[in-house]
């Protein structure tokens, strides 16, 4: 696969702290299965869109009595079940706002889906992220819309449910987004392991480095091209402020729903 680079797994095992059993509701362990060539349209879309809103509007204790926790779950699985249990995929700046503003821990995939280059290295048609988990190749594609190619330094940004994974067979996945859903985020932070502001919308930090405060948050991102979502609750330095935006999608973590 053209421009393909071979990204760190990180490890695929890791699992959410089992203490948030009783804050998130149910735990349900799901088997593997195929990502459906199918995206969510109509009225469903719309519906998952206010149900976004919603959680927006709440504190996060309430949104703590609301949302639903799986665990061991990759991005491909936890999207399947997004879909078959026609839920949303809670998004990143409602868990940071759980994580910096509770007492609450745990690690999970989020809504939120990302894609950038490698930095000073401009957008041109599409992004590829590949990957070897266990000795099995993926990879992941975005095609980029016309009106961002050219851009460096930059990263694009598409919330669940107006994305989807498609499958184009042998672990090969495209990113497939609604009309109209992909945000261009600016400035976007081109090194990582280190502390940056954050813009307001998605909580993904941008801009240069600055000192730690609780108005900034750790980056992890690849040298190369991206294309997955964000991880939420992993780090060494700061769990509750850590943005992973380094991990390959076939890890097994978490997904909180709604």
């Amino acid at each position: 696969m053209d421009n393909a680079q071979t990204a760190r797994v990180p490890a695929t095992q890791m699992v959410p702290a089992l203490s948030m059993a009783n804050r998130f509701g149910k735990y349900k362990p799901m088997e593997e299965k195929a990502v459906r060539k199918v995206e969510v349209v109509g009225d469903e879309l719309s519906y998952l869109r206010q149900r976004r809103e919603m959680l927006r509007s709440m504190t996060p204790e309430q949104v703590l009595q609301v949302i639903e926790f799986h665990e061991n779950l990759n991005v491909f699985q936890a999207l399947e079940l997004a879909k078959k249990e026609k839920k949303l995929i809670v998004p990143n700046d409602v868990h940071d706002r759980i994580l910096t503003e509770t007492k609450v821990e745990y690690s999970a995939w989020v809504g939120t889906a990302v894609i950038y280059e490698a930095p000073d290295a401009p957008f041109k048609d599409r992004v590829v992220y590949a990957w070897e988990d266990n000795e099995v190749e993926y990879a992941t594609t975005f095609n980029i819309p016309q009106q961002f190619r050219g851009k460096t330094n930059c990263a694009l940004v598409v919330e669940h449910p107006d994305f989807q994974f498609i499958s184009l067979g042998d672990n090969k996945f495209q990113l497939k987004a609604a009309e109209g859903s992909v945000s261009l985020l600016e400035h976007f932070s081109n090194k990582s392991d280190e502390w940056y502001k954050y813009d307001k919308r998605f909580r993904i930090p941008t801009g240069t480095p600055k000192n730690k405060t609780d108005s900034t948050r750790w980056l992890w991102r690849q040298g190369n091209g991206y294309v997955g979502l964000v991880a939420r609750g992993f780090g060494g330095y700061d769990v509750r402020r850590g943005v992973a935006l380094d991990y390959a999608p076939s890890g097994a973590f978490g997904v909180a729903v709604f």
